[in-house]
């Protein structure tokens, strides 16, 4: 960044002293959404937001676009006329254009400086990140910034989440933008815990992963904290992860291959069963997709409860977590080839997919109001949103009109990758700290 650029405190001073229209007060949830609008492009490839008619009623002018979540929706602004291509998608934080916040009319409510971008597609409960490389800040709502960028230069800033508290290698952050929970943990073992997760259910995992008094031992030693930082599971586990629905994944000792489930008290619900995967945490209806274990290749996905119990039988190929009341999966249709199905929380049938399609995500939920935003990789690619009934709404090409016959294709070092994929169906969820999480735990 050049050394000339006015400070982004200055920025937001113009900008409230000139006056701004704030939005609508931001709801509780992160997913919560009455505008009926959803992002989309066309031929040219610029994007905009459509009804649920499949007309273009914000128009096609932006780079890209993303979901409305309370009232608002982020957006990638157009600074030379020509179309980002296709396959930067959900990653064009990386492009270094200008980004901003829109209403549902299409009014530009607040814009960054060039380079500087919202590490978030949407507001976690209140907050949004953003900056500059490493100088990662936190704004509220209303674009006041709660945590300045490059107060903490270099530090890696988690998302909000519904515990009012926010990651970093200093420790917890709080919505007023003040470090509330020490980086160090005393364990009751009397070691000091460092490496942190997100908080989910009023506890965060902790992890002991070295030994300061001699760096070359490497333990695996894990204990939960509460909103005070206290300890209040004890550090006798070899791993923990947060999975919702008030229960944490568990192992006794290294060398397991499966987990199990306790409570937020440390009580121990069942004994180790469950493979740890990217899709290991409850969603809605309280349900985990498990992969049934001891049946080698075969194996098949079901999906349980918080006491273990097997709600949906084992008939999956691969499943996801229920979203929205509704939850992805891979089965064989009449002709016995595995294709990608909706089916809603009593396992039933909703939808299936044509081979060749699947469920996009890098532009924006999966399922949303009512549509499914599906990718069909039959020539020339095309994106296409659904209804429940398989009906579809609207389409537009991967590649703008006048490119389709061109060899510019997504390069495969740019295909996202199946933990990818993962994140970008949650982005904008409650659960999406619980998929970053396990995500990072199956690196």
């Amino acid at each position: 960044m050049k050394n000339g650029y006015i400070s982004l405190f200055i920025i937001f001073a113009l900008f409230f002293l000139v006056g701004c229209e704030n939005p609508s007060p931001f709801s509780n949830t992160p997913e919560e959404d009455t505008t009926m609008l959803w992002p989309a492009g066309d031929s040219t490839g610029f994007w905009g937001f459509i009804n649920d008619k499949g007309e273009m009623v914000i128009p096609a002018k932006f780079e890209r676009t993303y979901g409305f979540s309370g009232g608002m929706a982020k957006v990638v602004l157009d600074d030379d006329g020509i179309p980002m291509p296709s396959y930067i998608g959900y990653q064009a934080n990386l492009m270094g254009h200008q980004q901003a916040f829109i209403d549902k009319y299409g009014k530009i409510l607040f814009s960054l400086p060039q380079y500087y971008a919202f590490t978030d597609h949407y507001f976690y409960y209140g907050c949004c990140r953003f900056g500059c490389v490493d100088n990662i800040g936190m704004m509220d709502t209303h674009f006041n910034p709660i945590i300045p960028d490059g107060k903490y230069s270099g530090i890696r800033l988690g998302v909000m989440t519904k515990d009012g508290l926010a990651s970093s290698v200093l420790g917890y952050f709080n919505k007023a933008g003040e470090l509330v929970i020490s980086s160090h943990i005393n364990g009751v073992d009397g070691n000091i815990y460092e490496k942190r997760d997100d908080f989910c259910d009023g506890l965060a995992v902790v992890e002991d992963y070295m030994d300061l008094n001699d760096m070359s031992l490497v333990y695996d030693r894990y204990c939960a904290i509460n909103t005070k930082g206290e300890v209040v599971i004890d550090t006798i586990y070899k791993f923990l992860q947060s999975a919702g629905n008030d229960r944490l994944l568990y192992r006794l000792k290294n060398g397991d291959y499966h987990a199990g489930l306790i409570d937020t008290q440390g009580n121990i619900i069942t004994e180790p069963f469950i493979t740890i995967e990217y899709n290991s945490f409850f969603g809605d209806g309280g349900l985990m997709p498990v992969k049934e274990n001891n049946v080698g290749a075969n194996a098949k996905y079901g999906y349980i409860d918080k006491n273990g119990t097997l709600q949906i039988p084992y008939q999956y190929e691969y499943a996801e977590p229920f979203c929205n009341g509704y939850a992805w999966v891979r089965a064989r249709n009449e002709n016995s080839i595995v294709v990608c199905t909706l089916i809603n929380l009593q396992g039933q049938k909703i939808l299936e997919l044509e081979p060749m399609q699947e469920p996009a995500s890098n532009v924006c939920g999966y399922y949303h109001n009512g549509l499914c935003l599906i990718f069909d990789w039959n020539k020339p690619y095309w994106y296409h949103y659904m209804n429940l009934q398989g009906e579809v709404i609207y389409s537009w090409p991967q590649e703008p009109v006048n490119q389709q016959n061109s060899a510019h294709r997504i390069p495969e070092h740019m295909k996202p990758d199946h933990k990818e994929l993962m994140l970008q169906r949650f982005e904008g969820t409650p659960y999406y700290p619980l998929a970053l999480q396990c995500a990072q735990m199956n690196d």
